[in-house]
């Protein structure tokens, strides 16, 4: 892995900058007549069943899946899983809510100090374009540029989602830092080759350590403190 001087910094959004089990699962708890626990493990299932699908797209020949399609589907699943019955409308509001989700408390203002030192941000996300433009504006929209994994026909931690900023930009590995905020993600920017910033909140770890991150950190604050020295 390559080291210099960075010019642009990359941020995941579902787990890094935004979160979105504490978003959701309020809603799932509210629409779907469900106890707090018994959201929370519906919104449990329904993102590890989103992530599967994601890699599953990855995997099987044919063309990469939407986002959405892919959150829709395992919603679907979640539902028959915990045998429920949930209206059309009601389905679609809570895909719906996967763009109004909230930011973790540092989030605006880390990205804005990273970028008050002169640094180029960016949203790097398996999210269709969309989708983040619309999670974007939620924290003011601080960002230079959106790269969605529907440009790369691939979701992460698949490498041609990270190469996006390089091919578009013409920036080498070594200019760029990826914020990730899941094991899965830190290891696939590993292993793309890039230095990666983990805001690791739950005190995960990478399931192969060949890949693991360049910063194991608890959150985000200390990213500014970090590229300062760097």
């Amino acid at each position: 892995m390559e080291t210099g001087v960075k010019k642009l910094i990359t941020f995941d959004v579902y787990s890094a900058l935004f979160d979105i089990a504490g978003s959701i699962a309020p809603r799932v708890a509210s629409r779907l007549s469900l106890p707090e626990t018994d959201a929370r493990a519906f919104f449990a299932l329904w993102r590890d069943k989103q992530m599967e699908r994601l890699q599953l797209s990855n995997s099987l020949d044919g063309e990469r899946v939407p986002f959405r399609d892919a959150t829709r589907q395992s919603f679907d699943y979640a539902v028959r899983l915990h045998r429920l019955e949930v209206s059309p409308d009601i389905r679609e509001e809570l895909v719906a809510a996967w763009d109004e989700i909230d930011p973790w408390p540092e989030a605006e203002s880390v990205v804005r100090a990273v970028k008050d030192r002169g640094y180029q941000t960016a949203i790097l996300s398996n999210g269709d374009e969309a989708m983040l433009k619309a999670v974007a504006g939620r924290i003011g929209n601080p960002f230079d540029h959106i790269f969605s994994s529907e440009h790369a026909d691939r979701y992460k931690p698949h490498p041609a989602v990270y190469r996006l900023p390089q091919q578009r930009l013409g920036l080498s590995p070594a200019e760029i830092l990826h914020v990730a905020g899941s094991r899965t993600d830190a290891l696939g920017a590993a292993a793309a080759g890039l230095e990666c910033y983990w805001s690791n909140r739950a005190g995960d770890a990478v399931l192969d350590p060949r890949y693991a991150p360049t910063y194991d950190a608890r959150d985000l604050t200390d990213l500014a403190a970090i590229l300062q020295a760097s």
